[in-house]
């Protein structure tokens, strides 16, 4: 994870019986929720499903949880008997450390587990739950802090994990399909300035830049003004001369206070952003 983030101006985010046809859980399922430089502070989400034949019946024992490889971070819980957080909760150094069990790489936050299983003759299909940490919840919201993979700091940020549904035993639809009842992961975020909060289920707050055309004075190239809020002294504008890849971003060192005068270029393209610079 680069320790910028941009702002860009070209001038311009149980049980339940019947015949089925739906698609089994076959397979164990591993997804990386946060990208960094090191895979050692990932996220991840995790749905191990372990198989088993016998003769009448065909058993897949799904689990679904969030991991945080090699322990170098930790789930938060936003009281003390919830370990989800309301949409906008701040997720900061305030917030109550979860107790996480470990595993043989780092701490695990469990979700679900439940047995799917299709007996015969007639492949009929039971869903019956083993655990279940979110009962009536299609939509969590999971709070963590982690070692900022980049920078000195704690970095903080949320996961959005949803279902279609909470109950297993309405686990499938009239025409004898199966319904989403793992949770699946549909968004995250994280704070890319270190120990800095986050709301959960919403985009780290961060300074914005804001553009203005000045007036023409006689003599002068179109100029454009430039500027972010107060408060933010940690950050340095940059500028580049084209969005290549890499982009070639430097330093504007003629800044007073939070602004800066830009001339217009001929093609009226401009590309500026905010950098942190500890």
């Amino acid at each position: 994870m680069s320790k910028y983030f941009c702002v860009v101006l070209p001038l311009l985010l149980l049980c339940a019986s019947r015949l089925v046809h739906g698609q089994l859980p076959t397979e164990s399922l591993t997804v990386p929720l946060t990208s960094a430089l090191s895979p050692a502070s990932e996220v991840y989400y995790m749905v191990p499903v372990i198989f088993e034949a016998t003769e009448s019946a065909l058993i897949y024992r799904v689990s679904a949880g969030l991991s945080m490889e090699s322990g170098n971070g930790l789930f938060l819980a936003m009281t003390g008997t919830s370990v989800a957080f309301s949409q906008g909760a701040l997720i900061s150094s305030n917030a109550i450390v979860y107790a996480n069990p470990t595993s043989g790489y780092g701490y695990v936050l469990s979700l679900h587990a439940y047995d799917w299983t299709v007996r015969f003759p007639g492949n009929q299909m039971f869903v019956l739950p083993l655990e279940e940490y979110f009962p009536l919840q299609k939509v969590i919201l999971i709070g963590f802090a982690r070692h900022h993979p980049v920078l000195a700091g704690t970095q903080y940020g949320w996961v959005r994990l949803e279902r279609e549904t909470a109950d297993a035993k309405n686990a499938f639809r009239e025409d004898g399909t199966a319904k989403q009842i793992t949770f699946l992961p549909t968004g995250f975020a994280v704070n890319p300035i270190p120990d800095q909060p986050i709301r959960a289920g919403e985009p780290p707050d961060l300074p914005q830049l804001i553009s203005e055309v000045l007036p023409p004075e006689d003599g002068q190239a179109t100029r454009v003004r430039v500027s972010w809020a107060s408060g933010w002294s940690s950050m340095r504008l940059e500028s580049a001369v084209e969005l290549g890849n890499p982009v070639q971003w430097s330093p504007v060192f003629d800044v007073t206070g939070t602004e800066a005068v830009f001339e217009l270029p001929e093609d009226g393209q401009l590309y500026l952003r905010l950098a942190y610079a500890p």
